[in-house]
Parts: structure tokens; sequence; C-alpha cells
């Protein structure tokens, strides 16, 4: 068995249920449409099993080899909320919506309680650093991953890397989301100006949820793997009943910006080129996806995509390659490639009225439904840009 086989083999904690999955299922047995044999050959999956390793053979995420595998890296991990049941009968009575329970003892584990993970960095508990403060980024899960596998998916390794704190609750509503971010707050060194959120899969649509109702809160938001539409699964009974958003964006009428990065891969859900993608039941999700946009890009005061110029592009020639895998129609200087774990990723800005960039928006290339290092790379180094007057909810960019 060569090196790249015994990568794929590799075991890891795939839903809250224990079900166990290969790095091989990821990109082969859910997305059969991958080249892996380019995913070989050019140094990807030495990248993905590096982002992967503390999930990796793992299947206790506290055991004593995982959390010696974050003090490593200047982290510690704590647990949250084991002991705390959620009562969904009183949640529904006071919202309207309900937690539909599996009625299995395995599934939706942590739908049944208020649990939640922190990884704060050594240095704020040394006696020095009393005063100091730390940018936040409150990670949110897919929908039925356990919690676990934010370990894994280079969230954490690249906040250890800056020195910042990452908190990843179970239950991704925005109002428990709130609760547990207080928490946090009377725990560790939380910078009020710089907290973030960000997701993947249903976490990425869960952090655009937070973007879109919580400006005063968060700095920037990250929603990957995920539409960047104003499509918010909104449903009074399921597995995640979300309270409903009724699709204008607050910080609209707090007249603040509201910056957002987005990334999916080319072949996560066909959302790539914007001008043909697709739904699940492969129906055109085009018109959804530029109104999620245009959304994004009233609130940065940005120009707003023209539908007609987008659709226009499929039968434009002399498009580059950036252009034609994005799909949108933006200034030359607005649209970057950068090839980073082998992988080309293509970048399109919009540009706020003042010439900042609010709105990023990520194509990987030979990529399915499942986080890079890169991705996180990208959109923490957006992050750092912005902070949050916590007083006004001014929103602040710097150099």
């Amino acid at each position: 068995m060569d090196k790249y086989e015994k990568i794929l083999e590799r075991q890891f904690v795939m839903n809250d249920a224990g079900k166990i999955d290969k790095i091989r299922d990821l990109y082969v047995t859910y997305s059969p449409q991958v080249d892996l044999q380019a995913l070989k050959d050019q140094g990807f999956l030495e990248a993905v099993e590096e982002m992967m390793e503390p999930i990796l053979d793992k299947f206790d995420d506290f055991s004593p080899e995982v959390l010696a595998y974050w003090a490593k890296r200047g982290m510690v991990k704590e647990a949250h909320g084991r002991d705390d049941v959620m009562s969904w009968t009183e949640y529904g009575q006071k919202t309207g919506y309900y937690w539909e329970d599996p009625h299995s003892p395995m599934e939706g584990v942590q739908n049944r309680y208020k649990m939640w993970n922190s990884f704060v960095p050594v240095s704020a508990f040394a006696p020095e650093n009393k005063e100091r403060k730390y940018p936040t980024v409150v990670v949110l899960h897919g929908g039925f991953n356990p919690i676990s596998i934010i370990d894994g998916w280079g969230f954490v390794q690249e906040a250890a890397r800056r020195e910042w704190i990452v908190i990843v609750p179970a239950l991704e509503l925005d109002d428990l989301v709130d609760e547990v971010l207080e928490q946090a707050r009377k725990l560790y060194p939380v910078d009020e100006r710089r907290i973030y959120a960000t997701g993947f899969s249903y976490g990425g649509y869960m952090s655009g949820t937070l973007g879109n109702k919580r400006p005063e809160v968060y700095a920037a938001v990250g929603p990957c793997g995920a539409p960047i539409s104003n499509n918010f699964c909104e449903k009074a009974i399921g597995p995640e009943p979300q309270p409903p958003f009724d699709g204008v964006p607050r910080a609209l009428a707090m007249n603040t910006y509201m910056p957002v990065f987005t990334a999916s891969g080319n072949l996560d859900g066909g959302r790539f080129p914007i001008w043909n993608a697709r739904d699940r039941e492969g129906n055109s999700f085009a018109e959804e996806m530029i109104k999620g946009i245009n959304s994004w890009a009233r609130v940065n005061h940005a120009q707003e995509l023209d539908p007609e110029e987008v659709f226009a592009m499929k039968e434009k020639e002399g498009l580059s390659e950036a252009e034609k895998n994005l799909g949108l129609p933006l200034p030359a200087d607005c649209i970057h490639t950068v090839i980073a774990d082998g992988i080309t990723n293509y970048i399109g800005d919009l540009r706020s009225e003042d010439g900042i960039v609010r709105v990023r928006i990520m194509c990987e290339m030979n990529m399915p439904h499942w986080p890079t290092p890169e991705m996180i790379r990208q959109m923490y180094g957006f992050f750092e840009h912005f902070s949050r007057d916590v007083k006004t909810g001014e929103s602040i960019y710097r150099e």
C-alpha cells in the first residue's frame, strides 16, 4: 500500500451517531467526479491529512492524545455544558419552533445538551497577559456532524497560529449561540471588537444568519460550503428548527457594513460558475445565488451584480479561467488566482464605494463538500482587516 492509499484509508467520526468514514469517502464515494489522481499528484492529500490529523483514527476528541496535539500547538481545549440539558419543550413554547427528536439514543446527541468546546491560546492564562484581549472565532459545524469534527477542519489550527480563541457550539441557532458566547466572555479574554463567525455546510448557513441578524456582535462572517444566499433553511419542526429570518439584513437599519467571505468547491453542489449554479435536484439556483450576493453587496455598499451580465458570460468569448469558473462579471483587478496545496482557487472581490473589499467569494477547483486549509487561511486573512466598535456598532477597517 503506497502512502496515498494509507492516507485514503484513515478513518474519522463523520456524524454524531458515530458513523465512521474514511478520507477516501470524501473524494471518491460521495464525490466521484473528483479527479483523485490530480489530488495525489499535486500534494493535496498530504495537506488534508495534516489538517485532519487530530480526528484521524482517534474516536475520543478529548483523549490524552488529542489534548496533547492541541497543547503542542499552544491551545488549551476545554469542554462545557456536557450536562446542561436543552429543554426543547421550553424553547418551542417560547419561539414556536420545535426540535424533531430522531428517537435514537445516538443520533442527534449534541442537540440534547447545550454543549460547546473552546480552544484558548496558552498565553491567555499567563499572569503577564491578564489585560490582553484575543480575537475570537465562533465556528459552527455541519448538520449532524459532531462538534469534534471542527478539530479536523483547519479552523483551530489557523487560529492557533494567530493566537485566536475558537468557540464551537453544538447548538447552532442564533439565540443559543448568543448564550454560549456570553458564557465564553465570562471565562476567557474575548476581544469584543474582533468576534467573527464562520462555519461549513449547515454551519455555513448559520454563520450567514448570524451575520445578517447580529451585525452589532460580529466584525465579519465566513459562511462556507453553503450557497451565499438568503435561503436560510427555515422550518418550524426539524432537527435544527430555525426561527424565521425576514431576509432584511439588520446591518441596513444600523447603517453599518457586514463584511463576508465565502468559499466552496466547484464540485460542491454545483455552485460555480454562478451562472450555472444548481440545487440538489439539479434545478437552476443561479438567480437565488445572485440575489444572495447582491444582498451582501447592498449591506457593504458595493456594486450589485446585473443578472443579465452574469448569464451572458455563458456565451462570452475570451474569458480568463478565473472568470469562466467563478462566473462573476467583475473588473480585472477584482479577480485573483491563488494556488495552494496543489489546488487552484479563484477569488472574486466586490469593492465597497470607498474601494475596500468587503465581499469576497472563493471557488476551489476539483474540490467537493469539505473544507481545505487554504479556505481557512484566506478567510482569517480577510477577517483580520475588520473590527467592530462595541459602542456605536461601526465597522472598522485596517490595512
